[in-house]
């Protein structure tokens, strides 16, 4: 702790107080119960037999949630932690995971939510089922046929705009010094997009979703990310700052205060 107090500033650690832990409570709570939900009953449609929708084939998919998931949150959080590390703030570092975390834990909250309560059967559903006609029920098994009544919305999708949603805003933010190119700034937010895009249409694709689950899916990743993201950072749209927001008590000074050794240099060079 000795050390990490002589490398990051003086007051890096004046983040650590009371709201601070409300607001971790509250992201693992978003966590917490968006992984008790499964355990919930969900909805179950009537199987309309004769649907082409949910008669498609059962393919195996091109990418999965764990490797998905792992892309949307490891990315960004390892290149923001090593930049405030560069930076010697530990606020940094502290806003990025609290952000990041935040928008895909509730993210996660939301989707598996309506998953749970609109239950609507996946392209594949019916290869799922295995429909016997003398049992008149599906004959396959129980958790593939259950995850085949969780088409809507796009788990995938929602998990891979939070995440990216979350790097576009932070790569901007931090953009703001080094260029005010308007097509430099359209390519660093094209390319984590780019992934996101990919990963919905993958789930169109392999029969997972419908279109419309993909693009709501999208849509829910990408708000609460940015509410989540606008929540501790500036807006990088309007305010050019790559420093985190002030948001409890005197955050602000710690946050927007120069560093000790920065001033010095500032008044040197009116000297």
């Amino acid at each position: 702790m000795a050390s990490l107090r002589q490398w990051f500033a003086k007051d890096s650690w004046d983040w650590f107080n009371r709201n601070y832990i409300i607001d971790w409570v509250f992201v693992f709570a978003f966590w917490l119960i968006s992984h008790l939900i499964s355990f919930i009953p969900i909805f179950e449609r009537n199987i309309p037999l004769k649907d082409e929708s949910i008669g498609h084939k059962h393919t195996h998919e091109q990418i999965s949630s764990e490797t998905n998931r792992l892309i949307s949150l490891s990315i960004p959080l390892t290149i923001t932690t090593a930049i405030g590390f560069v930076r010697r703030s530990s606020v940094h570092i502290h806003h990025s995971w609290l952000s990041a975390l935040a928008g895909s834990g509730l993210t996660r909250l939301v989707t598996e939510f309506l998953k749970n309560r609109v239950g609507r059967l996946r392209p594949d559903f019916l290869s799922r089922c295995k429909w016997d006609d003398d049992l008149k029920a599906c004959t396959g098994a129980l958790s593939s046929v259950q995850g085949g009544r969780k088409s809507f919305p796009s788990g995938h999708s929602s998990t891979a705009f939070a995440g990216m949603t979350f790097f576009v805003l932070y790569l901007v933010s931090q953009s703001a010094g080094y260029t005010s190119s308007k097509l430099c700034r359209l390519f660093i937010i094209t390319l984590p997009l780019f992934y996101a895009t990919w990963v919905a249409i993958t789930r169109v694709e392999d029969y997972r979703h419908h279109v419309g689950d993909v693009v709501v899916g999208g849509i829910i990743g990408l708000v609460s990310s940015a509410v989540c993201f606008l929540t501790y950072w500036h807006n990088p749209f309007s305010k050019a700052s790559p420093s985190p927001r002030s948001v409890y008590g005197e955050m602000g000074e710690a946050i927007e205060r120069p560093r000790r050794d920065e001033y010095q240099l500032a008044l040197g060079s009116e000297v």
